[in-house]
């Protein structure tokens, strides 16, 4: 049963323009670990979907499940797809592929909280930083956070050790990773947009962008989409085929009713068609993940 936030079709809001404020500093940290270079778009056209909207005591643990399962199927050498990978395999495949038929759960993460250092943008403000490839929030860290409480939004609760490693590109298992910039897509500097790694945003530019529909300027130049895509290479293909007969596509976030002060973190979602990029959706809910195995480079 999808969730009611993605039936919501009627609301729709004209995009306005938002001044993009970017980073002022990127840490240095080692290279990212995993970076799954030898996955290609045609490989994720042959995925595999995981599902679960398994309860436990009347509660929906269906993420974690589902993404457990896609983990196990990728294996070390194979991908569970990121909210980029998504995109890019929507972009290049048919209306037929079983890409265009379902929601899914995205291996990205949208997390929020202070940057007390000044790392990313001033010392004491609030900054957005969205992990595609897996990050914080790996299956037990979700059930962990079922068991702590999740925030009034569902979202997860990080202590001030995750997010503060996070904002040096450090995970908690002490993987690095490498941290980006808007400008750093909108010039393509991301070696492997597919892989793992994490594009930072300011809060309040984040906050001030349109959670609804856009028209196809507006979603192209949305600073807040760019951070979710990770490259513009297959954002206009994207588009073209999930808008809808006004030409919109949906792009939310719950970013003004959320306390920044309390670092948190939630999946995000990839809708069907017009209905975009997902990142209100709760954490405890049903889990629809992409996982790619090597067997997928064999059949080529």
């Amino acid at each position: 049963m999808p969730n009611p936030r993605f039936l919501r079709t009627a609301e729709r809001w004209m995009n306005k323009e938002i001044p993009e404020i970017h980073p002022k500093a990127q840490p240095k940290v080692s290279p990212i670990s995993i970076s799954h270079s030898s996955f290609s778009i045609d490989d994720i056209l042959k995925g595999k979907t995981f599902y679960s909207n398994e309860q436990d005591n009347g509660k929906y643990i269906g993420v974690p499940v589902a993404l457990q399962q896609a983990l196990v199927y990728a294996g070390a050498e194979g991908i569970v797809a990121s909210m980029p990978y998504l995109v890019a395999g929507k972009a290049a495949a048919d209306k037929k592929n079983y890409l265009w038929k379902e929601w899914f759960t995205a291996l990205s993460e949208e997390n929020i909280g202070i940057d007390k250092s000044g790392i990313f943008v001033k010392s004491g403000k609030p900054v957005v930083i969205t992990v595609h490839g897996g990050g914080i929030l790996k299956s037990d860290r979700i059930r962990q956070a079922y068991n702590e409480g999740l925030t009034g939004q569902n979202a997860a609760k990080y202590t001030n050790e995750e997010f503060n490693n996070l904002l040096k590109g450090v995970l908690q298992n002490g993987e690095s990773i490498q941290i980006y910039t808007i400008e750093d897509i909108k010039k393509g500097n991301i070696p492997n947009p597919f892989g793992r790694y994490a594009v930072a945003l300011d809060f309040e530019t984040a906050k001030a962008t349109n959670s609804g529909y856009h028209k196809k300027k507006g979603f192209m130049e949305n600073p807040l989409v760019l951070a979710r895509v990770g490259t513009i290479e297959h954002l206009e293909n994207y588009f073209d085929k999930a808008n809808d007969s006004d030409g919109n596509v949906r792009n939310t976030h719950r970013l003004s009713e959320i306390d920044y002060n309390q670092q948190q973190g939630r999946l995000l979602y990839l809708v069907n068609y017009c209905d975009g990029l997902d990142g209100g959706n709760c954490l405890d809910y049903n889990g629809r993940f992409v996982g790619v195995a090597p067997e997928a480079r064999a059949k080529k």
